[in-house]
């Protein structure tokens, strides 16, 4: 039996079609579910909230409230008579019109009740994921404008949050079915729907300023007027978008249809789900319909990246590639990259586009050192600047002064593999030979090194300097070749080292 039920709210007028027989069903389910008061005891805590000990052991309801705060905190346990328990539901009516502002809901609660929070002042709402059902008009007649729902929950029942301030409401993957007028009354521009979700019932959407909505494949059941007043002077519903098959049970366009008035609404579909799917071109249910195109991408080995479903006369977006070791060439529209692809022009049917890629040359890598010195220089304190390039991107570099170990800079190549820098040669070195290594990485992994090999005599001047070209490391030992020059003043300083220390041992 269907009655329409008058009422007005905070300057809301409504006029509500609701079935008396389904509202009767879905509250009895509801109350059956909760514990019945009678069967054991039940207590007061602290807080204001009365619990029912209810016949799972371990386990008790919130039944009510004395008022005591308009913020409450529904705990995730309470201890009565030295004993814990889990709450792990909120029973029927148990905070209506109890004037909160603020509710805290404990992380054990797995069923709130038909009205258990209605007729309040609550603003924001955090549903936490151990919720599956919300009762029928659990949160109607508040001012919600955030409500914040989970994975976890499955049932979203009828008028469940009817008339309040939502402006966006994400519904998760969890949730088969929203009941009768669960989202009515608000001010929603944005509904995200997901798959797994089966069912829409009658009214559930209506008088909100909607302009598109898409409806998930997985929905097989689509109620009566959804969008009922979102018509005349709301009227912003302009296109709805499925994203499979047409759902199986529809009401057609005209008085009580599934999507409401005919005028100024498109239906979207594939071309895959034409007949066979459901749909049919040109109209569907009495609604104009149309196909829309999809633009796949074939990445070549190289990633993914998301088709794009397009309206008629949209163009596709280019996807910008990057993958390391190769160049991105383009997209094209056959397989053996002959005919680059137009994004310039509107596809009028599906289409998959494939992306070309070449192998990256490495870059040669390029390091430059200066110590800033001359033979005849005196060494302390003089400023070594350092430079590359063709490096691999982040990589560090460092320079470092030997023969005893001293670092004089470091820091990271750019995101294109290049850097510069500079350090200060530090006093007190020996006389003697000494290098100063710039070392970094080569686009393709291997190290580089470039090498000023010096000696000072006891004055700490300059009597010897030379430079190497920039080099890998050998793998195996690490090995630097210094220049001939320098390696034959080693092996002449190591000689007259040996011929003075004879000399000392003689005398």
């Amino acid at each position: 039996m269907t009655v329409l039920v008058s009422q007005t709210r905070r300057g809301f007028s409504r006029v509500v079609a609701a079935s008396v027989a389904g509202v009767l069903v879905a509250g009895s389910i509801a109350l059956a579910a909760m514990p019945a008061h009678a069967i054991v005891p039940n207590f007061v805590a602290d807080n204001g909230i009365t619990y029912l000990l209810g016949d799972v052991a371990g386990e008790v309801t919130v039944v009510g409230y004395n008022q005591s705060s308009p913020k409450v905190v529904i705990p995730a346990d309470v201890t009565f008579d030295a004993k814990t328990y889990l709450v792990t539901a909120i029973g029927n009516e148990a905070f209506w019109e109890d004037g909160l502002t603020e509710v805290v809901i404990g992380a054990n609660v797995t069923a709130i009740g038909n009205g258990a929070f209605a007729s309040n002042l609550l603003k924001i709402v955090d549903i936490p994921a151990s919720v599956s059902t919300i009762g029928a008009y659990a949160f109607s007649n508040n001012y919600l404008a955030t409500v914040s729902l989970h994975d976890g929950l499955t049932e979203i029942n009828d008028e469940a949050f009817l008339d309040n301030e939502l402006v966006l409401i994400d519904v998760p993957a969890t949730v088969t079915r929203i009941g009768a007028e669960a989202f009515g009354m608000n001010a929603l521009t944005s509904v995200t729907l997901h798959e797994g979700l089966t069912s829409i019932q009658n009214y559930a959407f209506w008088e909100n300023p909607l302009t598109t909505l898409t409806v998930p494949a997985s929905v097989k059941t689509l109620g009566r007027d959804l969008f009922y007043m979102n018509d005349g002077s709301l009227r912003v519903l302009t296109s709805v978008t499925f994203v499979g098959a047409a759902p199986t049970v529809v009401a057609a366009g005209g008085s009580d249809s599934s999507l409401g008035n005919v005028a100024g609404l498109t239906v979207h579909y594939l071309a895959e789900f034409e007949v066979d799917g459901g749909f049919t071109p040109g109209t569907w249910q009495g609604y104009n319909s149309v196909v829309d195109t999809i633009v796949s991408f074939n990445m070549g080995g190289h990633g993914s990246v998301d088709a794009q479903r397009l309206v008629p006369e949209a163009l596709a977006v280019a996807p910008l590639l990057t993958a390391e070791g190769w160049v991105f060439g383009g997209w094209f529209s056959d397989a053996a990259l002959t005919a680059k692809f137009n994004f310039a022009v509107a596809p009028t049917a599906d289409v998959t586009v494939f992306a070309k890629w070449t192998a990256a040359v490495a870059a040669t890598p390029s390091l430059v050192l200066d110590l800033g010195l001359a033979v005849g220089d005196a060494v302390a304190g003089k400023t070594v600047t350092v430079s590359g390039a063709g490096l691999k991107p982040s990589t560090a570099y460092d320079v470092v002064v030997r023969s005893t170990p001293a670092t004089i800079a470091f820091g990271s190549a750019d995101a294109s593999g290049t850097f510069a820098g500079s350090g200060v040669i530090p006093a007190g070195l020996a006389a003697g030979a000494h290098t100063v290594t710039l070392s970094g990485t080569a686009a393709d992994g291997t190290a580089v090194t470039r090498v000023a090999y010096f000696s000072i005599n006891t004055a700490g001047v300059v009597t010897y300097l030379s430079y190497s070209e920039a080099q890998a490391v050998l793998a195996a030992t690490g090995f630097d070749p210094a220049p001939l020059g320098f390696a034959a003043l080693l092996l002449l300083l190591a000689g007259g080292a040996i011929v003075a220390g004879r000399r000392r041992s003689v005398a």
